[in-house]
């Protein structure tokens, strides 16, 4: 240790001071860039260590309390026993020795979050005595100060870290430590002598008024445009990392990358332009397929293998049918970003030259000759599936051994409650569809929500689908796509991991064709389940979202079901061209159904009102209808009126239907190409509900499983009352 220095105590305690408050920018950041918690007790243990340094005790006894510090701040985090017992400090003992077992074997990746900790007390009780020496006694700040600027901008630039009052911090002590040191060191250097105490303070204030005139000044004058491209994705590109990579980010930005095997952890949104499409109708765009589930993230084990003849053409008429399309895909500014297709449906690979599909993961690949090469625009052909849910109930349950082999496994960290939730949830289902259908509606009614930041990365040894199940139930795509692919396998269905983009944003239409536009932010992952007879057929389990592949029932079964299924989930509510039209419309509709209530209550025996009494009642209904036409509130509560008191089994149904021509009516209807589900949030997200999700869930639920409630419209009844009433007032 150097020679105990005389010092002011004031001069030298504030400018120590500044150099602990650029230390505090260093530590501040760890909660967002890492996993570091209690960051509050390094923050105070930090100021013990830099006030017990400039007491200038003696070396011995400054390190012996300091290392008495570093024990306490590690019994306050990571133990619960008293702290004078001796349980907790054998088993500290214990794992600093197996910690430095580690060490001396090289096995650094091993040590433990407990010895991480204690080597960053460590650290902060050395950065307390370094910066002593460079301030108070070298009279020197520039080169801790660079570093700090360093270190704030590059997590300003790579990560989430917002460091906007960060910098201004940094440049406000920083300037006003660097002013201070310099003049201190020239008045030392020339022996000249100041006896006023209050010299720090004034001196302070003059610096603190310069730099925050100078910057009053920065904000207010007029600034250029910048000069340069953003030079980001070129250093990222010079050191070897995709431009379009998110893989340096501890919290990611939203799009579609190559590495999976580390899931979890929050993203913030990128409405970056990755590439236009024009197509008939919206529609996933698959990317390609992973099997292998690590308990952390994907892999992908399948061999490499070219796609045979596509499967979905004739052999499977009676399970599904198919229609041959053509899309165009675009990319942004002509930047060919991926070395793979993105395509809905099946690809017509045997049709489209120089396109190669692996036969395991589905990545489309397009070659030159022999060469692989990129492609920035291309057209391709396409099948796309209508499946039949009563044919898929009665699907073969006997998988080949290589969809057995690498599409049922799962890994030793998936604990054996997510085997039992599994069972619970398919036991009452005889067949493969219904118990898939089971599973991928779990998550739309136990409490499951969508959240895209404030999301974990699962600690060591803990499973990724099993936090998500039993703990935190937040999260995105890839949280409920995985844990559904795990819950199917547990009861021994097939099932694969797909990731792709969703539609995206309709910018254009015509005709026959529309043009989407598809951004980081359509990034996505579903599932992809296996039926012997059919193949690979898609679900949506992540809430908000809807599967945009058509199931119905078989034309000759049920050909009214399919009717209903295709006006309800893909042609938007037509324009209202005649409100008042409408109107009535709606109340005779409500008419006939309350003729039809009366003509069946036992009070008034089958025959109902007599006739004649219509055409005295006749006029007042005009008269009503022409008095509510113009007032939508009074429309609202008709409504309102009618549904509070109906109890017919049915009544949900029109109810919800009801319910879509009151928001259109009101200048709220469904967009073209938008989404049932889509449409459901966006009206949400106008009321600050999620009373509209849920009633299109069970609507959807009702349409298309056999999971049905008896007493469907008593369950939701209060929710459709809720909503009205809100959107009617």
């Amino acid at each position: 240790m150097v020679e105990k220095k005389t010092m002011n105590l004031g001069r030298d305690f504030f400018l120590y001071g500044l150099g602990f408050l650029l230390l505090m920018e260093w530590l501040l950041p760890l909660p967002s860039i890492t996993d570091t918690g209690y960051i509050h007790v390094f923050v105070i243990f930090t100021s013990l260590f830099f006030l017990i340094t400039f007491l200038q005790l003696p070396l011995a006894v400054s390190m012996v309390v300091k290392l008495g510090l570093s024990i306490y701040g590690i019994y306050l985090i990571f133990y619960e026993s008293p702290f004078f017992a001796l349980d907790w400090l054998l088993l500290f003992v214990a794992e600093m020795g197996v910690n430095l077992g580690f060490i001396v074997g090289g096995n650094f990746y091993a040590l433990t979050d407990m010895f991480r900790s204690f080597l960053f007390f460590v650290l902060l009780s050395i950065m307390s005595y370094l910066l002593f020496y460079w301030i108070v006694y070298m009279r020197r700040a520039l080169f801790f100060l660079v570093l700090t600027i360093i270190y704030i901008t590059v997590l300003d630039t790579f990560t989430a870290y917002d460091a906007s009052m960060a910098i201004v911090r940094t440049f406000v002590v920083g300037f006003v430590l660097l002013g201070l040191v310099t003049i201190y060191r020239k008045m030392e250097r020339e022996g000249v002598r100041v006896g006023s105490r209050y010299l720090p303070l004034r001196l302070g204030l003059m610096l603190v008024a310069v730099i925050g005139i100078s910057s009053i000044l920065g904000f207010a004058f007029p600034k250029l445009d910048p000069q340069w491209d953003d030079p980001m994705p070129f250093m990222r590109a010079a050191v070897g990392l995709d431009p379009y990579s998110d893989s340096v980010e501890v919290v990611q930005r939203i799009g579609y990358g190559d590495s999976d095997g580390q899931l979890g952890g929050g993203f913030i949104d990128d409405e970056t332009t990755v590439f236009y499409v024009t197509a008939p109708e919206a529609q996933y765009w698959r990317g390609e397929t992973k099997d292998f589930y690590t308990g952390r993230g994907w892999e992908t084990t399948t061999p490499e293998q070219v796609q045979p003849q596509a499967p979905l053409r004739t052999a499977t008429e009676n399970l599904v049918s198919v229609e041959q399309r053509r899309a165009e895909v675009q990319f942004e500014d002509g930047q060919a970003r991926y070395e793979h297709l993105f395509y809905p449906g099946q690809l017509d690979s045997s049709e489209t030259a120089g396109i190669v599909v692996d036969a395991y993961t589905e990545k489309a690949t397009t070659y030159s000759g022999s060469s692989p090469t990129v492609l920035t625009k291309y057209e391709i052909d396409y099948y796309y599936p209508t499946y039949y849910i009563d044919q898929l109930q009665q699907s073969s349950e006997v998988d080949p051994q290589n969809i057995q082999d690498y599409y049922l496994q799962l890994p030793d960290s998936v604990p054996q409650r997510v085997y039992e939730l599994a069972e619970g949830i398919v036991s009452e289902y005889e067949n493969r569809y219904d118990q898939a259908k089971a599973i991928e509606n779990y998550f739309q009614r136990s409490g499951f929500r969508y959240e895209t930041t404030d999301v974990p990365i699962p600690e060591d040894g803990q499973d990724y689908v099993d936090q998500f199940l039993f703990e935190t139930q937040a999260g995105y795509c890839d949280n409920f796509s995985t844990s559904m692919v795990v819950l199917l396998r547990s009861v021994g269905i097939p099932a694969r991991w797909a990731k792709g983009f969703t539609a995206g944003t309709l910018v254009d239409s015509t005709n026959e064709q529309n043009v989407y536009e598809i951004r980081n932010s359509n990034a996505h992952s579903w599932v992809e389940v296996y039926f012997p007879e059919v193949g690979w057929v898609p679900f949506e389990p992540t809430r908000g979202f809807t599967n945009e592949f058509d199931f119905t029932e078989s034309p000759v079964d049920n050909q009214q079901n399919t009717e209903i299924e295709q006006t309800d989930r893909e042609e938007p509510l037509e324009t209202v061209e005649n409100e008042e039209q409408e109107v009535e419309d709606a109340f005779a509709e409500l008419e006939e159904a309350s003729t039809e209530e009366v003509a069946i209550s036992p009070e008034n025996g089958a025959g109902g009102l007599p006739f004649p009494l219509w055409w005295l009642a006749l006029p007042l209904l005009i008269l009503c209808m022409a008095l509510f036409a113009g007032n939508k509130k009074l429309v609202g509560l008709a409504l309102i009126g009618y549904f509070r008191v109906t109890r017919k089994e049915d009544a949900f149904v029109h109810a919800y239907k009801r319910l879509l021509w009151y928001l259109n009516y009101i200048g709220l209807g469904k967009k073209q190409g938008e989404t049932l589900r889509e449409y459901a949030v966006r009206i949400d997200q106008e009321w600050s509900t999620e009373t509209m999700t849920t009633l299109t869930f069970e609507y959807e639920r009702l349409l298309y499983s056999s999971d049905v409630p008896a007493n469907c419209w008593e369950h939701v009844k209060g929710d459709w009352l809720q909503l009205m009433r809100k959107i009617s007032s």
